[in-house]
């Protein structure tokens, strides 16, 4: 029997999807939407009660100590930093203010004019101190943290292996996606939308296990001195990324790996993310902004008798 539960955590819709013989799976679905609600409590940028917005406004002021779920994500945060030699830096945060990005999106005025401070490229990454035995992290001065790029994934994976114990399983929290197992042994249609036509779908994928994860300049823009801004900063230029790509949509094992490679290869334009994906031998569907389509490897594309 699939069970299916929806409610709204981190700022976007979520979905999981359970295949158990039981009717009795509402604690287990309570259970998944607390740790999106926890995670969303520690991790946020735009809650002030927040472990991470704590941390953020003691920058500079020596080692903090953390709970262990902020200092477990801000960790794989800086290692995916690492991985992309910074193309993905979650130390953005004055970069995403200065853009205008500077509270919750639904709040945004989308047509607001108002001019940000200015903002240097993004470096400070690798500045970032853990203090393992403790639990501490020191931030240095002017280093503000934002993990929207990845705490959402991360999440999406604990929430999977989790319910993973009592069957086959798949959660997507707002296109971030995780599957383990396959329902009555057939693969998961997971369906990737053209973000120029929301009435159809590039591709519908059989996924069946692993990971899907789309990062789009089209999801959350507004404008600025009539310049449309959009929330994914390339930390070399400080500024929203102007790559050829518009939408790219990986596959990995895990979300927070296609979430973080989803980013960085937009970042990095059609040629230098189909290379950076091969190197890794991962795949995808990197999109243009031109709508064009550049499929990276094999697709695990559903036929349409599959799908009927």
């Amino acid at each position: 029997m699939l069970h299916e539960f929806h409610f709204r955590a981190m700022n976007t819709d979520v979905g999981i999807w359970l295949w158990n013989p039981s009717r009795q799976v509402d604690r287990l679905m309570q259970h998944a939407m607390q740790r999106f609600e926890e995670a969303e409590a520690e991790l946020s940028r735009f809650r002030p009660d927040s472990g991470l917005s704590r941390l953020n406004a003691a920058a500079g002021l020596g080692p903090q100590t953390v709970s262990p779920l902020l200092w477990t994500a801000l960790n794989r945060a800086v290692e995916a930093a690492r991985q992309t030699l910074g193309l993905f830096d979650p130390t953005v945060l004055d970069l995403l203010r200065a853009a205008g990005y500077d509270r919750s999106f639904e709040l945004l005025d989308s047509s607001s004019d108002t001019l940000g401070p200015s903002a240097k490229p993004s470096c400070g990454w690798h500045q970032i101190r853990f203090y393992d035995s403790v639990g501490q992290v020191e931030l240095p001065p002017g280093v503000g943290i934002d993990l929207g790029g990845i705490a959402k994934g991360w999440t999406v994976d604990r929430v999977a292996v989790s319910l993973a114990t009592h069957g086959p399983v798949l959660v997507d929290a707002g296109g971030d996606i995780r599957a383990v197992g396959m329902p009555g042994g057939e693969p998961w249609p997971v369906a990737v939308q053209d973000p120029f036509d929301e009435t159809r779908d590039c591709a519908v994928l059989a996924l069946n296990g692993g990971a899907v994860a789309t990062s789009s300049i089209g999801r959350r823009r507004w404008q600025r001195n009539g310049q449309t801004m959009h929330h994914l900063i390339d930390p070399r230029t400080g500024q929203p990324s102007d790559s050829d790509l518009h939408t790219v949509t990986v596959l990995a094992d895990t979300a927070e790996e296609a979430e973080v490679s989803a980013k960085t290869v937009l970042m990095l334009g059609t040629q230098a993310g189909a290379s950076w994906l091969k190197r890794r031998d991962l795949r995808g569907l990197l999109i243009d902004r031109r709508g064009r389509e550049h499929s990276v490897g094999t697709l695990p594309i559903y036929t349409m008798l599959e799908i009927a």
